[in-house]
């Protein structure tokens, strides 16, 4: 994993470098990390190959949620945790969407550390995995993270990826169905639709509304088990949010 730590105390920069050497001596492989001590020094080096950033909000010139904002124009998939001295702070970052994380600093400690890492891990091993198949003699191979929905048409499998790119298959809607079954955000909402839940921007009575404005109809004779995965989904996100909003 490759974490970036911007911070222009030198002192806190210290702290938290050493509880990364600590969580690496523990859970294989190596942590690689870089230290800067500026949001400019940051975003002129390679800060789009960073997964995991460590960001101090009151930096100098260039803020840590400015930053942020900058960093997330060249690459959305980076992992963002906030350190500050104030907690009100955190509603900045939120409604920039780029909180992966919150530390207050007078509660920085080794377990928190220890905390946000797996829980990165976990997602980062999400945002790696992908939907591998061949469509017709070429193979492919896409992030499972970036795929919107699949739909089923006239004897092609239609895929949207994030950014609204389509993709038309010759492969079976059933095959690749059978490939995403064990991915807990796949939900089949009807014949021949299967939906990315962190894509769902709206659940109505009968159908779902995509980020991308596109709606779905829910199937009636499945409706109470889908609203069912649904729900359980939402609550899950949600609760991942508020731990890592609250618990410091």
């Amino acid at each position: 994993m490759n974490i970036a730590i911007v911070e222009d105390n030198h002192s806190d920069a210290g702290l938290l470098a050493s509880f990364l050497d600590q969580y690496g001596e523990h859970h294989p492989p190596v942590l690689c990390f870089t230290r800067y001590s500026s949001g400019e020094a940051f975003l002129v080096s390679s800060c789009e190959e960073y997964q995991l950033i460590f960001m101090d909000i009151y930096l100098g010139e260039t803020d840590g949620i400015e930053t942020a904002r900058q960093i997330l124009k060249r690459n959305a998939d980076s992992l963002i945790v906030f350190l500050t001295t104030s907690r009100e702070d955190i509603w900045r970052a939120v409604r920039l969407h780029a909180c992966f994380d919150y530390i207050e600093k007078r509660t920085f400690n080794y377990a928190k550390i220890e905390e946000i890492l797996n829980t990165a891990k976990k997602k980062l091993r999400f945002q790696t995995r992908s939907l591998d198949f061949y469509n017709g003699k070429q193979k492919v191979s896409l992030p499972i993270s970036k795929i919107r929905y699949l739909i089923s048409h006239d004897k092609y499998t239609y895929i949207t990826l994030e950014g609204n790119q389509e993709l038309r298959c010759r492969t079976t809607f059933s095959s690749l169905c059978s490939m995403l079954e064990h991915e807990p955000r796949f939900l089949p909402c009807n014949r021949g639709v299967m939906l990315n839940m962190d894509f769902i921007s709206q659940a109505g009575r009968d159908t779902f509304v995509m980020t991308d404005g596109k709606s779905f109809p829910i199937r009636k004779r499945s409706h109470a088990d889908i609203m069912r995965r649904f729900n359980e989904h939402q609550f899950k996100k949600l609760n991942e949010q508020e731990d890592s909003l609250w618990t410091t």
